[in-house]
């Protein structure tokens, strides 16, 4: 979407003319459709980008100038802004997490103790499919002064090589979650703080018995950003279950009390990080590396490697090493 535009292109496209009319019409829709609390800041951002100008005056601009990827900051004021706009169409889907399909992952050392705990002969492979479904609606635009949003997000991973098992799908976890989204525009410790969230979120495998596994969540949330570096905080309150009905008692002390996801914007790529820790003695967490990078206009080329506990609900308790490739249709900017 952002490809670079030279001088030529440019002038085919539009004229001065034209393209002030281009974008007071653009200007007039996205205000139609933007929430009440949306800034103005954001909507001017959106058509810029979508428009694909830069509003440039100066005839040695125009000569050198290219059209690229934005920064960290116009990345947030875009993606809240195409947040907007899909709401206001009822035939989209507007992306929550990343989606994405990691065709070929390899795991050091798959967890077979859950199934071989029901199937005695049944042996995993560790090659497997990783993908990710994730989507979110917005359900009101002013509570509490906050927008509240319903959204769905489903793991998968499915032993799609493993053909004397019948390639089934080892372990899926489903999370409904609501919350309420504040968008903010305050500084802090030299970031900026775009959004604040508070939401609870319920996670399970959908199994029964020996296989079951979930957990409910109170989760407060932040995005900070300063030039190309935005900072997604998370910070949860496991809600208490009765004994005899929890499934997994020791589920905090290996996926912890909150994660932070750091991402970086290096022109059409994003390199990202993900930190989760128990915050005790025994010290135990994990790490997910993130790249992404183009390969067509509609989707990106994904690289994940995934290390330490809690990458799925079936495997919280069991330390992970994991390396896969694929696409991915959206990113986290």
């Amino acid at each position: 979407m952002f490809r670079k535009i030279g001088f030529f292109t440019l002038v085919t496209l539009m004229s001065a003319g034209s393209l002030a009319e281009t974008m007071d019409e653009c200007l007039l829709l996205r205000l139609q459709q933007a929430a009440d609390n949306s800034p103005v800041s954001e909507v001017h951002s959106f058509c810029r980008q979508q428009l694909g100008e830069s509003v440039i005056l100066d005839e040695q601009e125009i000569a050198a100038s290219e059209i690229s990827t934005p920064s960290g900051e116009d990345a947030v004021t875009y993606r809240l802004a195409s947040e907007d706009h899909s709401e206001a169409n009822p035939f989209m889907l507007t992306p929550h997490r990343p989606n994405y399909l990691l065709f070929a992952t390899y795991n050091t050392k798959t967890n077979e103790e859950p199934w071989t705990s029901i199937y005695p002969n049944a042996e995993m492979n560790d090659a497997e499919v990783k993908f990710q479904i994730s989507f979110k609606a917005r359900i009101m635009e002013d509570l509490l002064g906050a927008e509240l949003w319903g959204a769905y997000s489903q793991q998968s991973w499915w032993q799609l090589y493993n053909d004397d098992e019948s390639a089934p799908f080892r372990e899926t976890n489903y999370e409904p979650e609501i919350f309420l989204r504040w968008d903010t525009d305050f500084e802090i410790l030299g970031f900026k703080n775009r959004t604040l969230r508070l939401g609870f979120t319920h996670e399970s495998n959908g199994r029964s018995e020996v296989l079951s596994r979930s957990w409910n969540r109170i989760v407060a949330g932040a995005t900070l950003e300063r030039g190309n570096l935005v900072m997604i905080g998370r910070a949860w309150y496991r809600i208490p279950e009765a004994a005899e009905n929890d499934d997994n008692p020791d589920i905090a002390e290996y996926m912890g009390y909150g994660d932070i996801k750091i991402l970086y914007k290096l022109d059409q790529q994003t390199l990202g990080m993900t930190l989760t820790n128990n915050l005790r003695s025994d010290n135990k967490g994990s790490v997910q590396l993130d790249w992404t990078f183009p390969l067509t206009d509609r989707f990106k080329g994904y690289v994940q490697y995934y290390n330490g506990f809690g990458e799925s609900l079936i495997d919280h308790d069991v330390s992970t090493e994991r390396f896969g490739v694929g696409i991915l249709l959206n990113d986290w900017l």
